[in-house]
């Protein structure tokens, strides 16, 4: 991975889950959950940490962070961070206790790499070609080597199990333009091939990881490095989580956990600039749904269940606020205590699960609201506003709703029922009814509609296209500057003459037009004619002369 302070901002990436680097995985009917070691207790939460690879060898690093993410490789694949041991030993000094991986990832291709497979047999067979097997297994190679070099790092620090520490952990894929890959070498080129080869050394790289059953797997990378790598996967990759570079401060890289993922998986952690490092935010649980609506006569039977993601197993819902109107228990489960008069009643508090991941919940009930669906505004010409109807349609009603109109007369009328019409012919403008909603259990609420007529366009009046003379001749072989004199050139007409010749209007100011004329080598000389014809198909005749 490159260092953000050094060699400038990376990209935008996705979520994990707010505290300890704790996923919930989902690849291609695979589950993959956090395994902790016999003995241990999950660590406090931790939002925030650190990114650090051979860049940082020999740096002072924070005493205090809340985790720590180590490069297990020296910028590519197939080599080993110089600083790993030592990095290591520091991110078991944050308040996580628990490091987390990340591999350099490449495809060069064979003719690019002493490391590409030959006479591979698993879990791929790969003679050696450039292919999307063999690519597979470079994959899985590269990840067996970063792996080990992990192990090897945490047996050095001391690991009374090295293999089984190194697979606790969560691992990332650093996928970034800045390596090798066959869509970015020139004996390659940008393909489908290769867009097909660089996925499936990925894919082999995942696959290795899952099948050791490491903790979980995600990829680093921006929208715009993976298109240009991956030629953009789709759904022929797994859904994996996201960890998303290139945000400013802390408070953008919190807002950016919203942002959209571009391989389907959460976006599980955001990078940002922090004490001249590469600093990380864990982004937290999510719920949902965050607001419902109900009438006063199901008020006291309303139930609703919230739904989180980027947890580890089961969460637990603390209710801090909102009771006894709206009761959250601890599964997620809201409810009311009994009928509610109308008014908005809103619940909220935190969640977390086993493994310290956190979050907050906040859901908004509306009792007796009748909410406007559609339609809010719409256009007509002056021609038709005359004939203009449309319906309006309301949410959060029980029966019929009665509607009564308090502004927007004479222009627009709505009815009882909502059907919305002109009173007469409207000069253009903007003309607006409003008025109010109401049903027969005592549910209310507003409406708003605003009906906007524009005039015609107008039929256009074109002048008589005429050319009367030609400044200039044209040469065989070559390319010249002529103008044409003449009336209602407006619009850059299309001017054609004898074969061999192209003519291209460079310029035109009504009267005058300025052309390119192109001819071809060998073409006979003599007296020939532009014919120019315009948008409205008029059309004239001009001599001119070729010499």
């Amino acid at each position: 991975m490159l260092d953000l302070v050094d060699l400038g901002l990376k990209d935008v990436f996705n979520q994990l889950t707010k505290g300890l680097l704790a996923a919930l995985l989902t690849v291609t009917g695979l589950f993959v959950t956090t395994t902790l070691a016999a003995g241990t207790t999950p660590a406090a939460p931790a939002l925030t940490g650190y990114d650090v690879s051979y860049p940082q060898c020999g740096r002072t690093l924070p005493s205090a962070a809340g985790f720590g993410i180590d490069g297990v490789n020296d910028g590519h694949p197939f080599s080993t961070n110089p600083c790993l041991s030592s990095e290591l030993r520091w991110s078991k000094s944050t308040l996580s206790k628990a490091p987390v991986f990340y591999m350099n990832t490449g495809n060069p291709g064979p003719a690019h790499s002493s490391s590409w497979p030959t006479n591979q047999q698993s879990p791929r067979i790969c003679e050696g070609a450039n292919s999307p097997d063999c690519s597979y297994d470079f994959g899985w190679n590269a990840a067996r080597v970063s792996f080990n070099n992990a192990a090897g790092a945490e047996s050095a620090d001391g690991s009374l199990s090295p293999s089984s520490a190194a697979k606790e952990a969560h691992w990332w894929l650093d996928v970034e333009t800045g390596n090798k890959w066959e869509t970015l070498e020139r004996s390659y080129g940008k393909t489908a091939s290769s867009d097909a080869n660089d996925q499936q050394m990925l894919q082999g790289s995942i696959a290795y990881l899952l099948s050791i059953r490491v903790a979980s797997v995600g990829v680093y990378s921006t929208p715009s490095q993976w298109k240009t790598i991956t030629g953009g996967t789709g759904s022929t990759f797994p859904a994996v989580p996201l960890w998303v570079p290139g945000y400013a401060t802390l408070s953008a890289a919190e807002s950016a956990c919203t942002s959209t993922s571009f391989t389907g998986g959460r976006v599980a952690m955001i990078q940002f600039p922090s004490n001249g490092l590469d600093g990380d935010y864990v982004c937290g649980l999510s719920s949902t749904p965050a607001a419902g609506f109900v009438t006063v006569v199901g008020s006291s039977i309303f139930t609703d269940q919230l739904v989180v993601s980027g947890n580890d197993g089961a969460v637990t819902y603390v209710q801090t606020t909102g009771t006894p109107a709206l009761t959250v228990n601890t599964t997620g489960l809201i409810a009311t205590s009994g009928a509610l008069a109308p008014g908005s009643y809103t619940a909220s508090g935190t969640t977390s699960d086993p493994n310290g991941d956190i979050g907050t919940f906040s859901f908004t009930l509306s009792v007796g609201t009748i909410t406007q669906s559609l339609p809010a505004s719409s256009s007509t010409k002056t021609v038709g506003s005359s004939t203009f109807t449309d319906q309006l349609v309301v949410s959060g009603n029980d029966g019929a709703v009665t509607y009564v109109q308090t502004s927007g007369t004479p222009a627009l009328t709505v009815n009882a029922t909502g059907l919305i019409a002109t009173s007469g012919a409207l000069a253009p403008g903007s003309y607006t009814a409003r008025g109010t909603t109401s049903d027969t259990f005592g549910d209310k609420g507003k409406f708003v509609f605003t009906l906007n007529i524009t005039a015609p366009a107008p039929i256009p009046i074109f002048s008589t296209l005429s050319a009367t003379q030609v400044v200039g001749h044209a040469v065989a072989g070559t390319s010249v500057i002529l103008t044409i004199d003449g009336a209602g050139f407006y619009g850059r007409p299309r001017i054609t003459s004898h074969a061999g010749t192209s003519v291209l209007v460079t310029r035109d100011t009504g009267t005058l037009l300025v052309v390119k004329v192109t001819v071809r080598a060998r073409s006979r000389n003599g007296i020939f004619f532009f014919t120019v014809t315009a948008a409205h198909g008029q059309s004239t005749r001009v001599k001119y002369n070729q010499r």
